[in-house]
């Protein structure tokens, strides 16, 4: 089976998780290209494919701008198969709705749904996640990616659970498909901690930053990708209004896949607050997987 995924990366999450599922089909014998959505990407061709994947992660229970509009470039046969592999770094309800514009899209065009998955993976914006957490959540991960090929494998069609009040809720949250417009014009540069490596520039998937009379400026067509704040090596990059919230430093994705030793489990059915709402999504996972593959349920 020839297979495509399209996704769209900010910190280069969902990069990360595309080459995880990318692995799996390649295991499964099929082969499989991929497309990585910014500012510059040609509409590809989708007519030799019989499976599309889309992926995307989730910006204020929307998907991102970038990632709509270029859907909305391609054509497609008739019946074309396709599924949804979304990533946030929470799994509220509100999630649920951030693919209905795709959905739609895909229906227009004669798409045949075969499936959606939400994976998580950790911020990169308001606070960074500790590394046992991310461990717990790379865990719950490989089980969702195994629940996702065996449900593909078998003609099993795995739906997200969308109301109208998520839909109204999260198209009124879409305001923020603006913010990052309107917050850039209070971004700004720390001129005694940037060391002029242009990382920023090079690296923005919309060509919103560039240098004018030897300072970092920027334009007024962000995403909020937070790209550049997130990977800039000494941290001098002020993101406007979100300030507060602003995360540096990269993951140690690798070091944290190569470390084999015990997990202690983050999420617990004691966790508060915040982490709350990660206690039923992860069982729901290991129950589903169990009952799959075998093993035992919680």
């Amino acid at each position: 089976m020839k297979v495509l995924l399209i996704y769209y990366t900010g910190t280069f999450n969902t990069r990360y998780l595309t080459e995880k599922i990318k692995e799996r089909f390649i295991m499964r014998g099929d082969s499989v290209d991929t497309v990585e959505i910014n500012a510059k990407t040609p509409p590809c061709d989708t007519f030799q494919y019989d499976l599309i994947g889309f992926s995307y992660p989730i910006y204020g229970f929307n998907a991102p701008l970038p990632f709509d509009k270029y859907v909305k470039k391609l054509k497609f046969n008739k019946g074309q198969k396709f599924f949804i592999y979304k990533n946030s770094g929470e799994v509220l309800a509100m999630n649920n709705a951030s693919s209905r514009i795709l959905l739609s899209t895909m229906e227009k065009r004669g798409g045949i749904f075969t499936g959606e998955y939400h994976f998580v993976m950790p911020y990169n914006i308001h606070f960074p996640y500790e590394r046992d957490f991310i461990r717990q959540i790379f865990e719950n991960n490989s089980k969702l990616a195994d629940i996702m090929m065996h449900n593909l494998s078998n003609g099993i069609v795995k739906k997200i659970n969308c109301n109208l009040i998520y839909k109204i809720g999260a198209f009124f949250v879409g305001i923020q498909k603006i913010g990052g417009n309107v917050n850039s014009f209070f971004y700004s540069v720390d001129k005694d901690k940037c060391i002029n490596c242009n990382k920023c520039i090079k690296n923005c998937p919309h060509d919103n930053i560039y240098v004018k009379d030897g300072k970092i400026k920027f334009h007024h067509h962000c995403d909020m990708c937070m790209r550049c704040s997130f990977y800039c090596p000494t941290n001098a990059i002020n993101i406007g209004l979100l300030q507060s919230w602003r995360v540096n430093g990269a993951y140690d994705f690798k070091g944290i896949e190569e470390d084999t030793s015990p997990i202690t489990p983050y999420i617990t059915k004691d966790s508060k607050g915040f982490y709350k709402c990660f206690i039923k999504y992860f069982e729901d996972i290991e129950n589903d997987h169990a009952k799959i593959f075998g093993g035992e349920t919680r």
